[in-house]
């Protein structure tokens, strides 16, 4: 009976620590789904009440929203969004970009090319995704200068001066 004991004891010494380490695993997991890092959550919501919206429940074709020029903040905030869009476009194929070649660099080699030939192909490749950065890049900086000429070229009518007798549609400044 002593053997058997002894035997069953090295065994069950054994399974005491597996069923310890079971629960420290369980409590270590517990403690894991419980503990939630604190989060913050942006909700960005964009509102068209253009005449497109009250079509049968259409809704704009435009990421942006149909563009309506009535007034002054009108053009400004079309403006800002489209710069605040090409941006986010520009850093993520940036992004994109540099993912894409290291992720091409890391591939087997062809027969008969060694690892700077693998590199290379990969940022021959990945400089179309970087070209297309570029051209949002350059996208958001014309939106900025869209609105900086329109300053320029329509100052004298955004200043209040009595003006002629309105159309249907003025342009409000």
């Amino acid at each position: 009976m002593a053997s058997t004991q002894s035997g069953a004891t090295g065994r069950n010494s054994s399974s005491k620590f597996a069923n310890a380490g079971a629960a420290a695993g369980g409590f270590v997991g517990a403690m894991g789904g419980s503990f939630v890092p604190p989060v913050n959550v942006t909700i960005n919501r964009t509102t068209n009440n253009g005449a497109g919206t009250g079509q049968g429940g259409r809704r704009s074709q435009f990421i942006l929203g149909e563009p309506e020029f009535n007034n002054t903040d009108d053009v400004r905030n079309y403006c800002n969004h489209l710069r605040a869009l090409m941006i986010q476009a520009a850093i993520e194929l940036a992004m994109a970009a540099k993912i894409l070649e290291a992720r091409l660099g890391q591939s087997l080699p062809l027969p008969g090319e060694n690892k700077i030939q693998t590199k290379m192909r990969a940022k021959k490749v990945a400089w179309k995704l970087k070209r297309a950065s570029d051209g949002a890049t350059a996208a958001a900086k014309n939106a900025v200068a869209t609105y900086a000429a329109f300053q320029r070229e329509y100052a004298d009518l955004m200043r209040p001066r009595p003006q002629q007798t309105a159309s249907t549609n003025p342009f409000k400044f």
